[in-house]
């Protein structure tokens, strides 16, 4: 008969969640500002990729808003900017996943952190990745007369439904998601090996 998981106990673990989600939200508080310059540095990184040469400039405007420019758009009435970007946006979800992650009931310390260190790191990649789609739609769909000479209907319908599913679906599934993948084996119940 094979060892199996403890049972998930849903009380305690909503107790939990409840109790950590004050200090996790000063954490979130205190981080966002680096963060978000973090953010906006990599998916500027990641936007000048598909650039060639580099016309993306993007600077933060204030602790959560980077603003968004593009050097060949500047003219005798245009300084170039394009828009500005809420990064806060893309990863207040975090705390509700950190809250999630540490509030397993009945786990050490490092079983808890380790899982959640993945799932922030893997985090950190889909919100570089969100912002660079969110730019690359801008680009393709909002900037009427340009956006149709230099994007087809293929790359603005791309780049426009790839926008829409990693800021709604994905952005809010994606911390359940990751939990559900780390913890899978605590919130299936117990089955007894009937053939041992």
């Amino acid at each position: 008969m094979s060892a199996t998981p403890p049972r998930f106990e849903v009380g305690r673990f909503i107790r939990n969640l409840l109790l950590w989600m004050a200090p996790l939200a000063v954490l979130w508080v205190l981080a966002t500002p680096a963060y978000n310059v973090f953010l906006m540095h990599a998916a500027g990184n990641a936007i000048r990729l598909t650039e060639a040469p580099n016309r993306t400039t993007m600077v933060m405007h204030d602790a959560h808003n980077a603003l968004v420019y593009r050097n060949d758009l500047r003219g005798s009435t245009s300084t170039g900017h394009v828009s500005s970007i809420r990064l806060t946006s893309y990863h207040f979800p975090v705390l509700f996943m950190a809250a999630m992650f540490l509030a397993v009931p009945g786990l050490g310390a490092r079983q808890r952190l380790e899982p959640l260190a993945y799932a922030v790191l893997i985090s950190a990649c889909f919100h570089v990745v969100a912002v660079m789609f969110r730019l690359k739609f801008i680009y393709a769909t909002q900037l009427g007369a340009w956006s149709a000479e230099h994007y087809g209907s293929f790359g603005q319908n791309f780049w426009g439904l790839g926008r829409h599913l990693l800021d709604l679906p994905f952005r809010f599934a994606l911390p359940l998601l990751l939990w559900a993948v780390f913890f899978f084996d605590r919130l299936t119940p117990a089955i007894a090996d009937d053939d041992s």
